[in-house]
């Protein structure tokens, strides 16, 4: 998570969803069952016609009065016509991701689960078309170019009370979409920011809950962004040495830490003018690009291997001061962040559930010896300090073994949710297995073997006997070397 709002990202995918005649579930009179009625509807390059609805809940569903929210869900409904009663729920990361935009993600990774389930896409309240907290932050140049956003400006725009867009009435949404769809039990995939929302159903309605799938985990533990820069080093030194131990990237820049060092203390004298292409209109641009925003445009790059075995070839560019490699792709990821995430939504649970238990010492100690320093701690300080917030869970420190069969996925080349944090979600979760896959980043779920993992595991509802020695298959993909590309 360089801003939490790129920490959580899974992949970039763009959606129109074309809704005709939606039916829509209203609230109903207290104990008065209510139902989903889908419509067909389509989806940007998912060819095939899948099915939507719309749920209304309460936004403030303590006292179930005023504003309501219509929640978006789409159903793509299982190809065999005996199908299984339990669906898969996708559980979007961000946080601020809808989870309708997954639907090319779950053709990929979910081909198999799809053959014999119903899976389930919900924009959860905040995200997607359940009345998001957007906020515009204008061109993404400005964007990375600031120290911080003040989140005021926005604040004043949102139509909904962000005290009430947590994790908690996520949840509480989640099963009454569930029910209104006529399910009984259901099974879960989480990815990053999804695996707090998967362990947070799993605690409030774990007699619901058939089997779950947590990949990148990010238990309440992990208190972002407390630990984004320990992490990110942890990623970048793992980086090195493993060019150091590849023979064409040794031989092409056998200095990569040394010379990360000389970019950083130049950096450190001031921000370097960059002359590039904007990624909006095209046009010769000239940028500022400070030492956080080399820092924050680095730790992204860690997120994708296929992005990471390009950091080397940036960095020894910087450091004959080119600095317009790493500006360009550091624009272009501050280009998603502004056009792709719920900012608003993202502040509502990270202000409520994580940057309030961050404690001086704890910063500093998690800060120190690291490229990316305190630069992210104290912009979400910063921002929270104006962002209204919900009340934090009673039970955030609280870890209660939960009996439901889990599969814990990490990467190991992950710069935010590496596998520390799947081995704390897998305390939550004691009979659950956790595969580490090597080589890979962020989100693991269509790396090599593992969505045939994920569709064993789904269906037999249990990791016993799986067998994942297929994983090790997995390599870091080869380092480019030169404009040209990697090594012959």
């Amino acid at each position: 998570m360089s801003e939490p709002g790129r920490l959580f990202r899974s992949a970039r995918w763009s959606f129109v969803f074309l809704l005709p005649a939606l039916a829509l579930a209203a609230p109903s009179r207290e104990g008065a069952p209510r139902r989903i009625a889908l419509a067909p509807c389509h989806v940007e390059d998912f060819e095939e016609e899948i099915r939507c609805g719309i749920l209304r809940v309460p936004e403030n569903r303590a006292t179930r009065a005023g504003r309501t929210i219509d929640l978006h869900v789409a159903v793509l409904p299982a190809l065999r016509p005996e199908s299984a009663p339990d669906p898969l729920f996708i559980l979007a990361g961000g946080p601020g991701q809808g989870a309708r935009k997954y639907a090319s993600f779950v053709q990929s990774a979910f081909k198999e689960v799809r053959r014999a389930r119903d899976i389930v896409l919900v924009d959860v309240r905040g995200t997607g078309a359940s009345n998001p907290l957007d906020c515009d932050l204008g061109d993404p140049l400005e964007f990375l170019e600031a120290e911080t956003v003040d989140p005021t400006p926005c604040l004043k725009r949102l139509k909904g009370d962000p005290r009430f867009y947590t994790t908690e009435l996520i949840v509480a949404d989640l099963d009454d979409v569930r029910a209104a769809l006529g399910y009984e039990r259901i099974n879960l995939w989480g990815g990053s920011y999804g695996t707090r929302a998967g362990l947070v159903y799993a605690r409030r309605h774990a007699d619901r809950v058939r089997s779950v799938v947590l990949d990148g985990a990010a238990p309440f533990e992990i208190e972002l962004p407390l630990y984004n820069a320990s992490n990110a080093q942890r990623a970048l030194d793992r980086l090195v040495a493993d060019c150091t131990a590849a023979p064409e990237c040794r031989a092409a820049f056998p200095r990569l830490k040394e010379e990360l060092g000389t970019v950083l203390a130049r950096l450190d004298q001031g921000p370097a003018r960059v002359t590039l292409h904007h990624p909006r209109t095209n046009r010769p641009t000239e940028m500022s690009l400070s030492r956080s925003a080399f820092a924050s445009g680095l730790r992204g790059m860690l997120y994708v291997p296929t992005h990471a075995s390009l950091i080397p070839y940036m960095i020894h560019a910087a450091a004959q001061g080119d600095f317009s490699p790493m500006a360009a792709l550091s624009l272009e990821t501050a280009a998603w962040s502004t056009e792709t995430m719920s900012l608003g939504m993202t502040l509502s649970v990270l202000c409520a559930e994580d940057v309030q238990r961050i404690t001086d010492e704890e910063a500093e100690r998690e800060v120190r010896g690291t490229f990316l320093g305190r630069s992210e701690i104290d912009s979400w300080r910063q921002m929270c300090s104006k962002w209204p917030r919900g009340p934090l869970p009673a039970d955030v420190d609280r870890v209660r073994p939960l009996q439901v069969p889990a599969l814990i996925l990490s990467g190991d080349l992950d710069p935010v949710t590496p596998p520390r944090w799947g081995e704390a979600m897998k305390t939550h979760f004691p009979g659950a297995l956790h595969v580490v896959v090597p080589g890979t980043g962020h989100n693991t779920s269509t790396t090599g073997c593992v969505p045939d993992l994920i569709a064993q595991f789904f269906d037999k509802g249990s990791a016993a006997g799986l067998d994942i020695r297929c994983v090790q298959k997995v390599r870091r993909p080869p380092f480019v070397i030169d404009p040209s590309g990697t090594a012959p």
